[in-house]
């Protein structure tokens, strides 16, 4: 394999994006033979880390409005002409269904093409969309088994899914001054216990459970307890929970939206609650393991079990009373920095990208010899 082109649905702050610039990374620094692109459907925050990586092709704009079932002639030939200056590669990587947008646009650019779903529930619906992601995909990765399972449900019975880790950096160099600049931002007040949570505000993510846990722990804390949450502004959930919180009893609780670098943010935290009622595989998990942060979650509502083995922490969905014990259980930082330590012990060997990537690089190019 020579050439090979990495497409993602969008280049914002969230899990495709982040997993597909790490693998295009790390391919640079360990493979800088193989020539690697990347076409992004839509722009948005990363597209600047994105080209100082590779060449980059952005579609649409981050806000553009786009039916995806009767597109504007005259865009589609916008497009056909961004692409059309691509040279053909052996294979395309799809990082995510809904990255399949790209495919009718790059025509006879794509070479093989090779789906790694990460989705779950209805974000799994574009592969009926009209990218006619499943007759163009000659290989499906998924990145945890629960995504297996669901894939092979909707795909033909004799189609095989191999599971393919997704992944994030381990070794990454965290300035000291920069986290405690954080935690500062984070928690003026100087409190016993900081909780951080992180991600778009949606109901998947569950930001309103976040302030419900810490509206049921702050009948039962030992000390004082600080929460902040990072990410989502844009989105439904976030006034709405904030305003809520105003109201409500928990005297520290702050939403601050989205921030350049989340890692050192994490860092700044004691522990990482992380509340979604679905998520396939959260990256942000293994980047607070990875900074030193313990991670609670809900078990039953995606990959975070399987991230964390026995070193997972948290309670059932939907035991928001058994995640506020278990955050209390973790105010003595000797607990927490076992636990942190195990946690990432356990990811790093299976999801670190040392680990994962030369994975997911030799099913790629499996996929190119085997299509020429």
């Amino acid at each position: 394999m020579q050439r090979c082109r990495v497409a993602l649905h969008a280049l914002d702050r969230t899990g495709p994006p982040v997993l597909g610039l790490t693998f295009v990374r790390w391919l640079r620094a360990q493979h800088p033979e193989v020539r690697v692109d990347v076409v992004a459907f839509r722009g948005g925050e990363l597209a600047g880390a994105c080209t100082q990586l590779a060449p980059t092709t952005i579609l649409l704009d981050p806000e553009e409005p786009w039916d995806h079932a009767d597109p504007p002639p005259d865009r589609c030939a916008d497009l056909l002409a961004a692409t059309r200056r691509l040279d053909p590669v052996d294979v395309t990587l799809a990082v995510s269904v809904a990255a399949g947008h790209s495919l009718p646009y790059l025509l006879d650019r794509s070479g093989a093409v090779v789906c790694w779903a990460v989705e779950q529930g209805e974000d799994l619906h574009w592969l009926d969309g009209p990218a006619d992601l499943r007759n163009r995909t000659g290989r499906w990765l998924a990145g945890a088994p629960e995504v297996a399972a669901e894939l092979r449900s909707r795909l033909d019975a004799d189609t095989p899914v191999h599971v393919v880790p997704e992944f994030v950096d381990r070794r990454r160099a965290v300035d000291d001054l920069q986290v405690a600049h954080c935690r500062g931002a984070l928690d003026p007040t100087g409190s016993e216990l900081l909780v951080v949570g992180a991600g778009i505000a949606t109901h998947r993510k569950a930001t309103d459970l976040f302030h419900e846990v810490a509206v049921v722990h702050d009948r039962v804390a030992g000390g004082p307890t600080a929460w902040a949450w990072l990410g989502g502004e844009r989105d439904p959930l976030f006034h709405r929970v904030l305003d809520e919180a105003r109201r409500g009893p928990v005297r520290r609780f702050r939403m601050f939206g989205t921030v350049d670098d989340i890692v050192p943010w994490l860092a700044a935290g004691d522990v990482l609650l992380h509340p979604a009622r679905l998520d396939a595989f959260p990256l942000v998990c293994l980047h607070a393991a990875f900074a030193g942060t313990p991670v609670v979650a809900f078990s039953g509502v995606g990959g975070v079990t399987e991230m964390f083995g026995p070193a997972f922490c948290g309670a059932p969905y939907p035991d928001v009373s058994g995640l506020a014990e278990m955050l209390e259980s973790l105010r003595d930082r000797k607990v927490r920095d076992d636990l942190a330590g195990a946690q990432s012990t356990w990811a790093a060997e299976r999801f670190g990208t040392d680990a994962a990537a030369p994975r997911l690089l030799d099913h790629l190019v499996a996929t190119a010899a085997g299509s020429a």
